[in-house]
């Protein structure tokens, strides 16, 4: 076994000041958990793995009886290494957190399954120092997420050197739906998609629903000429799958309003429709909006209910009403609606960011139930039962 020099001569080696209140650095067992840990920090040309090996089995034993001080001072002590034996991190990194601090904080390399069984197992103290590492990974921060704790997933969409994983994401989403700074931050995130930005647009304030419309703006005209050839196939032939049904409605070019069965809807009768339903949204407004907008009549309602307007603004792009007709609708709201704050010209311009084909891929987004992770998202946010923003 290597022959051991004073302490003072290896840097690695300086041991800590130690609180006035730690216990005598003359006591048998402060000596001995000392100069085991000279040994463990030695580095590899002065000491075989097999004899670090041995030492940390040595220091484990001695150190579950140390006080607090101590095991605070060999845990600032092993953070200075590369290769301390995992299962001696381990016993330190699962101590209060107060005495794992300085290896969380301070070593270089730790193993990440050990990582993710101090996340999963430990405080949300222990967490919050995880979640500021330098080498966090995707299944690290998924862990560090799956206690729910707001304060833990906002100091890891502060950090942009690794990537959320989808599921993460998708928690993430609906947890939001009562958290301002959450949203915020998630809305700054380069893994949120559509289908995220339209799920938050319910929850979120004007100027957010703004940002979310310019981010997630696109177009479906490539998708749409690609399977073109579909539709008189699917829909007037027989035996065609109803998912494929759906994934063509979905993209669906311009959308035509119809009536109870099935009837063209002229223009003028659509427009007075939604005026209608705008001040008074009864139960029956809801089905006949269901009907001109094409949309299931949950989504009817909660458009009609919504006292932002911006979902209003969007069903009537969809729809092809023009422009000074549907700022007359904004305009002409009922009373709790206006005291709400949006102004017309407001939702106007929401109405003229655009296009009629991306408002009536919006419609879709809204309405699409069937779609996998939107589905586990609104289970999630169902279980959750945060509150929704459909009055403001």
């Amino acid at each position: 076994m290597a022959t051991l020099e004073p302490a003072f001569n290896d840097e690695a080696a300086l041991p800590l000041e130690t609180p006035a209140t730690a216990l005598d650095a003359q006591s048998p067992l402060a000596t001995l958990v000392r100069k085991l840990s000279d040994i463990v920090v030695l580095p590899a040309t002065r000491l075989s793995s097999n004899e670090r090996s041995l030492t940390a089995d040595l220091l484990m034993h001695v150190v579950v009886e140390a006080p607090a001080e101590l095991r605070r001072e060999v845990a600032a002590r092993l953070s200075r290494i590369l290769d301390c034996p995992p299962a001696l991190t381990r016993i330190l990194l699962l101590d209060d957190a107060t005495i794992a601090e300085p290896l969380i904080q301070g070593a270089a390399k730790i193993p990440e399954a050990l990582l993710i069984e101090c996340a999963r197992t430990r405080t949300t103290a222990h967490r919050a120092l995880i979640a500021r590492r330098q080498d966090l990974t995707s299944s690290v921060a998924d862990v560090l997420l799956e206690a729910g704790e707001p304060e833990i997933a906002k100091l890891l969409l502060r950090r942009e050197e690794f990537q959320l994983s989808p599921t993460a994401v998708d928690a993430l989403v609906s947890r939001s739906a009562g958290d301002k700074e959450l949203q915020g931050l998630l809305l700054r995130r380069r893994e949120i998609e559509p289908a995220h930005g339209f799920i938050m647009f319910w929850w979120v304030d004007g100027e957010r629903r703004k940002r979310i419309l310019t981010r997630f703006s696109l177009d479906r005209t490539m998708l749409q000429d690609a399977v073109d050839d579909l539709y008189t196939r699917v829909f007037r032939g027989e035996g065609a799958e109803p998912f494929v049904k759906e994934i063509l409605t979905i993209l669906e070019r311009r959308h035509r309003p119809r009536g109870l069965n099935g009837e063209p809807v002229a223009m003028n009768i659509v427009m007075r429709t939604i005026a209608g339903a705008r001040r008074f949204p009864n139960q029956e407004m809801v089905q006949a909006i269901s009907l001109v907008a094409g949309v299931s009549l949950e989504l009817s309602g909660r458009i009609l209910r919504d006292l932002g307007g911006e979902p209003l603004a969007v069903m009537c792009k969809a729809v092809g009403m023009p422009r000074e007709e549907f700022f007359q609708i904004a305009q002409d709201g009922r009373a709790e609606i206006a005291l709400d704050g949006v102004k017309a010209e407001e939702l106007l311009g929401v109405f003229d960011s655009m296009s009629r084909d991306f408002a009536r891929a919006v419609l879709r987004y809204w309405d699409w139930d069937g779609n996998p992770r939107i589905a586990s998202i609104m289970r999630q946010l169902e279980a959750d039962e945060p509150p929704m923003r459909p009055t403001s």
